[in-house]
This record gives structure tokens, C-alpha cells and sequence, in this order.
């Protein structure tokens, strides 16, 4: 066997090894697919700041009647939106990883409308919406060690056929770092 052929070959299996997809892969032309792993850095603390490691997983979405049937088990007084929108409603799971024994840091899911952003395929924002997730809505404190999982609510253009989910990790109390993640609604 040639050597181009041997390098070729422990290059393919070097890279199905690897994680799912990292944070450094991921971008708004690249964003993960549903199950996909992404994992980013947040800083959190005011005064004595902390790295974290947050690994977010887009689990499941739902879109327009199904979503709809969904919120209205969660709240009978969900309203339709506007003519040529439809709700799109994902559930996701949030785990927080300190990066030293002493790292019991807490981050805030929920706590800005900035936090989680649907987005057209032109990276257009969508507003934001309040309706009533089902149950568990991805909302609260998790600590250092702790993993959230739930649902969110996000008005999108019938039309769109591909819209993006971002996450900043600068919102919900971290004072910083890590990427923008990118996930696919679709």
C-alpha cells in the first residue's frame, strides 16, 4: 500500500471519531442537525469568572398544525398567529459542565428574548412570541454539573423552508466568551 493511501485512510477514521459537532464547526452556513451535539464556552461570574463547557442538542421540532396541537394542550387560549406564520416549537437539552472541581457557577435559560432566536434562511430575526410551551419549558437556573431540557415557542414564515435556531451564550448571566451556536429548524 502507498503512503497516500495509509494517510488517507487513519484521516477518515481519526475524523468519525470525533465528537459530534463542536462549536468551531458550527456556523450559520453549517448549523447542527437535530441530535447533533454542539459544544461552546461560557463565562460566568462577575468577579471571579469561570469557564463552563455547555453542550446544547437540538432534540426534536415540531411545526405548524402539530405545533399548534401542542400548545393548545399546554394553554386551550393559544391564539393563531397572523396570516402567513406558524408556530415552530423545539425541544432541547442544555447541560453545563464546570472545567474545575470548585466551578459551581449557575446559568440562566430563559431570562432574555435574545437568548434563543429563530432566523430566517437571510439570517432575517424573527419576533419573538408568547405563547405557552408544553411541558418542561426550557427556562431557569442550571448549575455546574446539571443538565435542562424543554421546549421553546417561535413564530416563523409558512414559507421558510429552512430557519435557524441561534443560541447566544453571552445572555442568561455569562459575562462573555464562547460562540453563537447554529442550529437547523428543520
Amino acid at each position: 500500500m502507498n503512503k497516500n493511501f495509509l494517510d488517507s485512510a487513519f484521516l477518515i477514521l481519526a475524523l468519525a471519531a470525533m465528537p459530534a459537532a463542536m462549536a468551531q464547526g458550527n456556523a450559520y452556513d453549517n448549523p447542527a442537525a437535530t441530535g447533533e451535539q454542539v459544544k461552546s464556552v461560557i463565562e460566568v461570574g462577575t468577579v471571579n469568572t469561570s469557564n463552563y463547557d455547555a453542550t446544547i442538542t437540538l432534540l426534536e421540532t415540531l411545526r405548524g398544525p402539530q405545533a399548534m396541537q401542542r400548545l393548545l394542550a399546554a394553554d386551550p387560549a393559544t391564539r393563531p398567529l397572523q396570516p402567513a406564520y406558524e408556530y415552530l416549537i423545539a425541544r432541547i437539552r442544555f447541560a453545563l459542565e464546570g472545567r474545575a472541581v470548585s466551578d459551581q457557577g449557575t446559568f440562566v435559560l430563559g431570562s432574555s428574548t435574545f437568548q434563543w432566536v429563530a432566523n430566517a434562511a437571510d439570517f432575517r430575526q424573527y419576533d419573538s412570541v408568547t405563547a405557552t410551551p408544553p411541558g418542561p419549558v426550557l427556562q431557569g437556573p442550571v448549575r455546574a454539573g446539571e443538565t435542562a431540557e424543554g421546549w421553546l415557542v417561535f413564530a416563523v414564515e409558512q414559507h421558510e423552508g429552512k430557519p435557524i435556531l441561534t443560541f447566544d451564550p453571552a445572555s442568561g448571566g455569562a459575562t462573555g466568551r464562547g460562540n453563537i451556536v447554529f442550529f437547523k429548524l428543520y
